[in-house]
């Protein structure tokens, strides 16, 4: 395999098309982008080009696979950084001889590199491209998750789509109550904080991706559902006035997680201290 990779990004011009784009000319390949306006298209690159990564949206994705997979050989690879990966795979899969690989970015395009950041990726079809992924992500620092489609999917399901539906109610609470975030922050607690800044993050962001990350995922509704009867359970138990009924409630939660609890309190520590000097800084 050549050293120098020719990489085809349809979706190019996109936030994450363009980190894409700027890790792998970083390290060293060609990189030829497809998207609006761009003498290439998705067909050409599909011909030309070693890897072509597909990032776009999450409902047209599977449409571009179907497009470009059939022009692709057995000694191309076919990719996506989608968020949900089952749809995805599947359509690279049934529409190219291509190897295929699905990755998924955990993080935006708000990040310098790779270094310590998590990267999912599910095999599909082939050794020989997923190693060579492989090998180009860990040697930039980042985390390899490999897992199957529909396990990733499962657990996006918690770790996207029910993260984000906590911030999204967040924000209407705030609406319904008419409490306005810098009124709410004024008063609030530096945890508190994060989680309001966490919401101003979500809506200053495309709410189009965040609709899609929530409703194209089959799964959120069964996470959505065990959620609310968890926080039925905790309304019951806290607030039922019953000396001893809370505690109890909380300890058996805790046992659960076990030495996390301990791990969690110093990472977040951590994490408050850099936030107070932050805004000692900004003062």
């Amino acid at each position: 395999m050549n050293s120098r990779i020719c990489v085809g990004i349809i979706g190019g011009k996109g936030a994450m098309g363009r980190w894409f784009e700027h890790f792998f000319t970083q390290s060293g390949h060609k990189v030829l982008i497809s998207d609006l306006q761009t003498m290439f298209t998705p067909k050409l690159l599909a011909r030309i080009c070693d890897i072509v990564i597909i990032s776009v949206p999450l409902d047209i994705a599977p449409e571009i696979a179907k497009a470009i997979g059939p022009r692709m050989s057995g000694n191309q690879l076919l990719t996506d950084i989608c968020s949900l990966k089952e749809d995805i795979l599947n359509a690279m899969m049934n529409h190219t001889k291509a190897e295929v690989v699905g990755t998924h970015p955990l993080f935006g395009p708000f990040v310098e590199s790779f270094h310590g950041q998590n990267m999912v990726i599910c095999p599909g079809r082939g050794e020989r491209w997923l190693s060579w992924l492989k090998d180009e992500f860990e040697k930039s620092g980042a985390n390899i998750i490999s897992t199957d489609a529909a396990t990733h999917d499962r657990n996006m399901a918690i770790f996207q789509g029910l993260t984000h539906i906590l911030s999204v109610s967040i924000g209407r609470m705030f609406q319904k109550i008419n409490m306005r975030p810098a009124e709410a922050i004024s008063q609030s607690t530096p945890v508190f904080r994060v989680h309001t800044d966490l919401v101003g993050r979500l809506f200053a962001q495309d709410l189009g991706l965040y609709e899609r990350l929530i409703g194209q995922n089959k799964y959120v509704g069964e996470v959505l559902n065990i959620f609310l009867s968890a926080l039925n359970e905790s309304r019951e138990n806290l607030l039922s006035g019953e000396i001893g009924k809370s505690s109890e409630y909380l300890e058996q939660i805790r046992s659960f997680l076990g030495d996390f609890c301990q791990k969690g309190l110093e990472e977040s520590n951590e994490f408050l201290n850099i936030f107070y000097s932050k805004m000692k800084g900004s003062a």
